[in-house]
C-alpha cells in the first residue's frame, strides 16, 4: 500500500513540480441542471412558464409569472397548443364536440392595470367556427375561483380542432409583479364535461432545464437567465464515455438555431455575464501557456468552420495580456498549447479570463459544427499526456459507473483505487482481457484507479454514481 500511496502523492503533487495549476473543473467532470418543466402538449417559449404543486385538480398546475422591470415593458408569460415548428400538422388538439362554454380554475393576484386572458378558437378544415376571448384582473386573496365562460360559435357548431392561448397579460407591457395560474381546463355542454384534450390538467411535464459545467456559463444558460426564455436548440453539452477525453467526462459546444440561422456557441468560465470579458479565476504565477486537448468537428466534409480559444490575464482588475487561438478540424483528441504574451516583464498576473466558442464568428457555416475541450491547466511548459499509448494498451469503462468498471488490458498488470483523501479501498490483480472490478461497496465519489504494468503506469479518475 505504501507505494501506490506514495505513487498517488506524487500524481496530485506532479502539478507543482511542473508548476501547473488546474483551470476550475477545468476536466469538466461536475456539472448541474437549472431544472425548468415544460407542460407535455403545450408550447412554453419563456422560462416564467411554472409548473406548480400549488393545484386544483392533480398534483400539478401551470402558473404564468408577469415580471417588472424598470425602464423596460417588462415580462409576461404564455402557453399555446400550437407548435409552429409543425405548422403543417392539425392546429391545436383534435376535437370533435359541440360544447357551449369553457371551464377553467384560476388562482391569480395580478398588479393594478394588469389583464390574464384565455383566448381559444375552433376550426373545421382550418375554417373558424367559434372563440372564446375572456379575460380578467385583480386577485382572488389565495382561493381558487371556477370561471365558465360561453364559447361564440358562428354557424354550426361542428369543430375538427381547437386551439387555445392562455397569458398573464394580454397586451405587452406589464405594470407590475405578478401571476396566474390554471387547472383543468375543459368544456362543458350543459354541464355535461366534454371529452378531455391533451394535458388539459397539467399533471404532465418534461425538464427542459438548461444543464451547465459548474463554474462555468454556458450562452444557453445566459438567456435562460437574462432574457427568460431558451435557444432553439442546445448549444453546450455533457459528454460522457467514449466520447469524452480519456472515457470520463468533456464539455461539447455546438453553433444553435437563431431562427433559421447559425449562430456561434460559446462557454466561459465564470458565474456572471462581464465575465467573459473580466477577470473569472484566480492564477497564481506567471504562466506561460494555457493547455488542453480538444477535438472539433466542422459541419461538413467541406466546411471551413474553425473553433477558438482566448486566455486573458489580469492583475489588480487591468488587463495583461490578451491571447487567442483558432482550433482547425480534428476527428480525435488533439493537444493544444496556446502561449500567453504578456505586456511586458514585470506582470504578475491574479486572475484570469477564459472562453471557448464553437466557431470563429466571422465564418460560421452550419448548424453543427462542435468543439470538445477537456484537461484544461495553465503550465510553464506543455506537458502532453500519451493519448495514443493509453489508447492502445487500456481501455476502461464506463465513466461513471454504479456498480462495475471494466478495464481491457494488453498485458497482466494491477490495479489500485484511491478516494479524494489518499486512502487505498481497493486492490486487484490485472489479467490479459477484460476485467472486472467490483465497485458496489464503494460510496458514490471520485476515485483514482491506478493501473500497473510492466512498462507504464496510469492514473484514471472514474466517477461512481
Amino acid at each position: 500500500m505504501k507505494s501506490y500511496f506514495t505513487t498517488f502523492l506524487l500524481i496530485l503533487s506532479f502539478g507543482l513540480l511542473a508548476q501547473t495549476q488546474d483551470i476550475p473543473n477545468g476536466d469538466f467532470e461536475d456539472w448541474s441542471i437549472r431544472d425548468h418543466y415544460k407542460p407535455d402538449g403545450w408550447y412554453a417559449y419563456l422560462r416564467n412558464s411554472l409548473r406548480t404543486t400549488d393545484a386544483k385538480v392533480g398534483n400539478y398546475a401551470l402558473k404564468l409569472v408577469n415580471t417588472y422591470k424598470e425602464g423596460t415593458r417588462g415580462t409576461r408569460s404564455y402557453v399555446r397548443n400550437i407548435d409552429y415548428n409543425n405548422l403543417d400538422e392539425i392546429d391545436g388538439f383534435a376535437f370533435d364536440g359541440d360544447p357551449l362554454s369553457l371551464v377553467f380554475w384560476s388562482k391569480h393576484d395580478l398588479a393594478e392595470h394588469d389583464t390574464a386572458r384565455i383566448n381559444v378558437r375552433f376550426n373545421y378544415q382550418g375554417s373558424y367556427k367559434g372563440s372564446v376571448d375572456f379575460r380578467f384582473t385583480g386577485s382572488t386573496d389565495g382561493q381558487w375561483v371556477k370561471y365558465n365562460v360561453p364559447i361564440q360559435w358562428s354557424g354550426s357548431r361542428t369543430p375538427d380542432s381547437v386551439y387555445l392561448y392562455l397569458y398573464s397579460y394580454a397586451d405587452y407591457g406589464v405594470d407590475g409583479d405578478g401571476f396566474v395560474i390554471f387547472d383543468d381546463v375543459h368544456f362543458e355542454k350543459i354541464g355535461e364535461r366534454m371529452e378531455d384534450f391533451t394535458n388539459f390538467d397539467f399533471e404532465d411535464w418534461t425538464n427542459y432545464g438548461v444543464e451547465y459545467p459548474d463554474g462555468w456559463r454556458s450562452i444557453d444558460l445566459l438567456v435562460y437567465d437574462s432574457y427568460y426564455s431558451f435557444l432553439l436548440t442546445q448549444s453546450n453539452y455533457l459528454v460522457e464515455g467514449d466520447e469524452a477525453f480519456q472515457g470520463g467526462r468533456s464539455l461539447m459546444i455546438k453553433n444553435y438555431d437563431n431562427y433559421g440561422s447559425p449562430r456561434t456557441g460559446y462557454c466561459f468560465y465564470g458565474t456572471e455575464n462581464n465575465q467573459s470579458y473580466r477577470p473569472a479565476f484566480a492564477v497564481n504565477d506567471t504562466f506561460k501557456y494555457l493547455q488542453g486537448y480538444y477535438k472539433y468537428l466542422p459541419d461538413g466534409e467541406e466546411s471551413e468552420d474553425t473553433a477558438r480559444v482566448l486566455f486573458r490575464a489580469w492583475e489588480n482588475g487591468s488587463s495583461r495580456s490578451y491571447d487567442v487561438m483558432d482550433l482547425p478540424r480534428s476527428e480525435e483528441w488533439k493537444f493544444f498549447k496556446l502561449p500567453i504574451n504578456y505586456y511586458n516583464s514585470t506582470i504578475m498576473p491574479d486572475s484570469g479570463t477564459l472562453v471557448f466558442w464553437s466557431t470563429v464568428t466571422d465564418s460560421i457555416h452550419g448548424y453543427n459544427s462542435s468543439l470538445y475541450v477537456d484537461a484544461l491547466q495553465l503550465v510553464m511548459e506543455p506537458q502532453p499526456a500519451t493519448i495514443k499509448d493509453f489508447d492502445n494498451q487500456l481501455h476502461v469503462y464506463p465513466n461513471p459507473a454504479t456498480d462495475q468498471v471494466y478495464i481491457e488490458a494488453q498485458q497482466p498488470g494491477s490495479v489500485v483505487v484511491i478516494n479524494q483523501l489518499g486512502q487505498e479501498v481497493l486492490k486487484t490483480s490485472l489479467n490479459v482481457g477484460t476485467n472486472t472490478i467490483n465497485i458496489s461497496g464503494l460510496q458514490p465519489s471520485l476515485y483514482h484507479f491506478i493501473i500497473k504494468n510492466k512498462s507504464d503506469l496510469w492514473t484514471i479518475k472514474i466517477l461512481k454514481q
